[in-house]
């Protein structure tokens, strides 16, 4: 099996406090990917694996993940639409940790010099705990990159770092097939070029997948969307000229349960959204302090230009 699959090179700029999408549409899954670099691909030949670790050592070889994870920016895509709270975060990434990684893993802008009045760090109960009271209640998206409240100072940093939380997520599965019989599937996609603020957003783009199993057992039609968050170590200047859509056949074996699964090539971290405030009042008194919120968030594997890899697996 070499089914390729191709994430877009995303890129975008600022339009009024929203970002507005430039939709483009293609075919996922082709045999060749002409002018681009070799992404990772599904399982060759007819195997099929059994458990999640052979999952994981497969993908590693082509997009190995980092246990820990860095986005300078808001991360717009990505970001696990359900509440993330402290008490999950703490557990696998203290906030204490967090807070000697940031400057590390995020820059110098997230020092607190000691020649300001500094409050203890605002960490917040949980993900939809993000407004800020120092700012008339902003939520944080809207006030990352935002200019200084110091006249000539930098806009204000914002970004993420979290650990591993979930290796190459499942966002799809065919029904199972008995075998032995033979088992084709499709698959075609919708690509998203989402524009972000270079200031103060992250890069984030969408994939939108459709897996289809035509016929007889197994037939059916699936399809889920992706979004992805990219860390400062991923490359995202790959860009695709050409896909081939095709549609994969396959014999599963005797006495055999065979599926398809769509994986993220990428890893779920789970952490903190940042930002670091440096604020003057109307008295003129300033002070700063850095704000972590709770955060899980989608990030593609480094140096992948690939969303997606389809696997075949068996009970």
């Amino acid at each position: 099996m070499s089914t390729r699959c191709i994430t877009p090179a995303l890129r975008g700029r600022r339009s009024g406090g929203l970002v507005a999408g430039a939709l483009a549409t293609t075919f996922l899954t082709g045999m060749s990917l002409i002018g681009s670099p070799a992404p990772a691909r599904a399982a060759d030949g007819n195997t099929y694996f059994k458990t999640e670790q052979e999952v994981f050592d497969f993908l590693k070889q082509g997009a190995p993940l980092n246990q820990k994870e860095a986005i300078k920016g808001y991360p717009v895509q990505g970001q696990d639409s359900q509440q993330v709270k402290l008490d999950d975060v703490e557990k696998a990434y203290p906030h204490d940790q967090a807070l000697k990684d940031i400057p590390t893993k995020l820059g110098s802008r997230f020092n607190l010099p000691s020649t300001i009045t500094t409050e203890d760090p605002d960490i917040r109960k949980s993900s939809s705990d993000d407004r800020e009271p120092w700012l008339s209640n902003w939520d944080a998206k809207s006030m990352c990159g935002q200019p200084s409240h110091k006249p000539g100072g930098e806009p204000m940093p914002c970004g993420f770092v979290g650990v591993l939380d979930e290796k190459y997520p499942v966002m799809q599965s065919s029904t199972k097939v008995m075998g032995k019989g033979e088992f084709s599937y499709t698959t075609q996609a919708t690509i998203g070029q989402d524009s972000s603020m270079t200031s103060g957003w992250s890069v984030g783009g969408k994939v939108t997948a459709e897996l289809t199993t035509p016929g007889t057992p197994g037939g059916g039609k699936a399809g889920t969307e992706l979004n992805f968050t990219y860390s400062e170590s991923t490359t995202t200047t790959n860009k695709w000229t050409n896909l081939i859509r095709q549609t994969n056949t396959y014999q599963v074996p005797d006495r055999v349960n065979g599926w398809v699964q769509g994986r993220a090539i990428g890893g779920k971290y789970i952490g903190y959204v940042v930002y670091k405030l440096d604020f003057t009042n109307a008295d003129n008194n300033r002070k700063q302090k850095m704000v972590l919120i709770p955060a899980r968030v989608l990030i593609q594997a480094p140096g992948s230009s690939v969303p997606m890899s389809w696997v075949k697996r068996q009970d």
